[in-house]
């Protein structure tokens, strides 16, 4: 059985992956107002924000199922 903590921060990369992919997507006035996603507009353009955001969005939720599924690495 795998600890609850993993399932829980796993299940929580993934809700938080879900909605920076949904903004991207949506395009979000709320998720575009924000400070740091500004900055990226500024220097990339509003599309370009959006596509790095949308990408960022989906390694968080694949990071967040591997965390949820019990992978570790082992160093």
């Amino acid at each position: 059985m795998k600890p609850f903590h993993d399932v829980f921060v796993g299940v929580a990369a993934i809700i938080v992956g879900a909605l920076l992919l949904l903004g991207a997507v949506s395009d979000a006035a709320t998720l575009m107002s924000l400070g740091k996603s500004r900055l990226l507009s500024d220097a990339v353009g509003r599309t370009g924000a959006r596509w790095i955001i949308g990408a960022i969005g989906l390694i968080v939720i694949a990071m967040g199922a591997l965390i949820a599924s019990g992978w570790r690495i082992h160093w």
